[in-house]
């Protein structure tokens, strides 16, 4: 180079290269409640009820010509959940909103990700909240999740107790030991005698990784294409094939940020998000110079029969 070349490393005008366009590579799914039903709620406590049959018996033989006899019925049950207020904030400043700037105006972008942030915060409620919250005043109102309704078919470590969604009562944690497909194979049948259809297994990405070594899985290699030049190793599977149907073996990522040892056998039919209120972007007073913004969801989740699905719970980390 000859001497007194003049370079970028000296020029001080030479503009960035700052292109306009915004990356984030935090996981945005929600599986769960996106998978259930949605519906309405009218109420901050929203009621359903519940009901179930008789065992059956072999025994059920009439006399011919015999008068009828009655037997008392049992009436419905009638349970219900809180509804839950989603909430975040944020606020940008006058001079920010005016500058020339890469990328999209703040108030859209804030907008956005503050919604995409109260849907999985919608999501780990849902899931790992082990009891409801009545509120007042001064307390906040929280629903009960899954973890918190699944009573019926609960598998935990030695020592735990199940949730009594009756008496608002959590789980009791018990003593970790590993996700076995023996685990797997009790909670699908439990929760299929009890007359559920199970078509999705909820967990941790974790868990999921330990699921794709169950010998369910021992099929490894797929045979070479046409060239005889690639093959394929069989290491996990998505669709797991248990005695009582297909189900869907899903990794969710909510539940290892909340750090929730548990895994959800579900049956989608039977449960669904009721929304009191939907996501509403309000602008607050003015503050100096600065606008001010509040997103609000509100709503709670429905256990139509939490007898359908099964939690397992205490599982190593």
């Amino acid at each position: 180079m000859p001497a007194n070349t003049y370079t970028t490393y000296t020029a001080v005008g030479n503009r960035e290269d700052l292109i306009n366009k915004v990356f984030q590579i935090s996981p945005t799914d929600t599986p769960f409640t996106s998978a259930i039903e949605k519906t309405d709620a009218e109420g901050v406590y929203h009621e359903w009820q519940t009901d179930s049959l008789r065992a059956p018996t072999d025994s059920n033989a009439a006399v011919e010509g015999a008068d009828a006899t009655y037997n008392e019925q049992d009436p419905t049950k009638r349970i219900g959940n809180r509804c839950q207020i989603v909430q975040d904030t944020f606020s940008v400043s006058g001079t920010q909103e005016a500058v020339k700037r890469a990328g999209p105006k703040e108030v859209a972008r804030l907008s956005a990700k503050k919604a995409i942030e109260l849907k999985k915060d919608i999501e780990a409620t849902s899931l790992v909240s082990g009891a409801a919250v009545v509120g007042s005043k001064t307390v906040a109102r929280k629903m009960r999740g899954v973890k918190g309704w699944c009573e019926t078919n609960f598998l935990g470590g030695a020592g735990a107790a199940a949730p009594d969604p009756d008496n608002n009562t959590p789980p009791v944690a018990g003593t970790a030991r590993p996700f076995t497909e023996d685990l797997l194979k009790e909670a699908l049948r439990l929760a299929y005698e009890a007359g559920g259809n199970v078509t999705q297994v909820h967990m941790r990405p974790v868990d999921k990784q330990r699921a794709s070594g169950f010998a369910g899985n021992a099929t490894r290699m797929e045979s070479v294409n046409g060239t005889g030049k690639t093959a394929v190793l069989q290491t996990s599977y998505s669709i797991y094939a248990s005695d009582f149907g297909n189900v869907a073996m899903i990794p969710n990522r909510v539940m290892s940020a909340v750090n929730d040892t548990a895994v959800y056998a579900i049956d989608p039919s039977m449960w669904a998000l009721a929304t009191l209120r939907g996501f509403e972007k309000e602008e607050l007073a003015k503050v100096g110079d600065a606008r001010n913004w509040q997103i609000t969801w509100e709503g709670t989740l429905e256990a139509r029969n939490e007898a359908s699905s099964a939690q397992i719970r205490d599982l190593a980390a």
